[in-house]
């Protein structure tokens, strides 16, 4: 069988790697989560998108880059692209998706010594410890903080969800809780209406839930 055989530099893996494990990202996210000038990220996925290792699609606003299946498998971690055909995603994930990374950022930005799992890391190594089809994987967090004293799950809600979809998912979490898996859960959000109904299911299912405004942490990010 073919193989790809590509010779990387150290600063474009770094850029593969940030890609792989966010899915997708901008050229601003790239830059702020892996340190790197904003040419050489530039560079780097021009390259990358050469070589078939990442797709682009571009918004209204800015360029954005997706793993491809064969970036993935370069990298040889996850092995897996964003999306089984790279096509771009539709709005919804798209923005999705920037408000995650955005969020990542504000985190790393703001705590120290801190590092992230992302929902694809996640994804692989619940698959990988009890070997569950990825399909029914569909409570893992957006992304999990991890600080030397706690191991928070993040969740970005932006539209509203049935209450019995939301007490399913709080009740998961509180389970893996007390079984020492996470210690906090946080919930950030855009409308105060998604705000209030998860407060309410939280006091019902008996879980502490810790509550983020995604617009006066970000501060309407260009980036989303």
């Amino acid at each position: 069988m073919f193989k790809l055989i590509i010779g990387l530099t150290a600063k474009r893996q770094i850029v593969l790697e940030i890609i792989d494990r966010l899915g997708i990202a901008n050229i601003e996210q790239i830059v702020s989560l892996t340190g790197s000038k904003k040419t050489t990220a530039y560079y780097a996925v021009k390259e990358l998108k050469k070589n078939g290792l990442v797709t682009e699609f571009k918004n209204i606003r800015q360029a954005v880059f997706l793993i491809t299946k064969a970036g993935s498998e370069f990298v040889g971690e996850l092995n897996f692209g964003f999306s089984r055909d790279n096509k771009a995603p539709n709005f919804a994930i798209f923005r999705h998706s920037m408000l995650v990374n955005e969020s990542m950022i504000f985190y790393k930005e703001h705590l120290k010594e801190v590092s992230f799992e992302t929902e694809r890391e996640l994804l692989v190594n619940e698959v990988s410890d009890i070997g569950q089809d990825r399909r029914e994987l569909k409570n893992l967090p957006d992304f999990v903080i991890d600080t030397e004293e706690t191991r928070q799950a993040v969740e970005v809600e932006l539209t509203r969800k049935t209450p019995a979809r939301i007490k399913k998912k709080l009740l998961n979490y509180k389970k893996m809780i007390e079984a020492g898996q996470y210690t906090h859960i946080i919930y950030l959000y855009q409308s105060l209406n998604v705000r209030r109904l998860v407060a309410k299911c939280a006091a019902e299912v008996g879980i502490a839930v810790t509550f983020g405004n995604l617009d006066e942490m970000l501060g309407g990010s260009e980036n989303v």
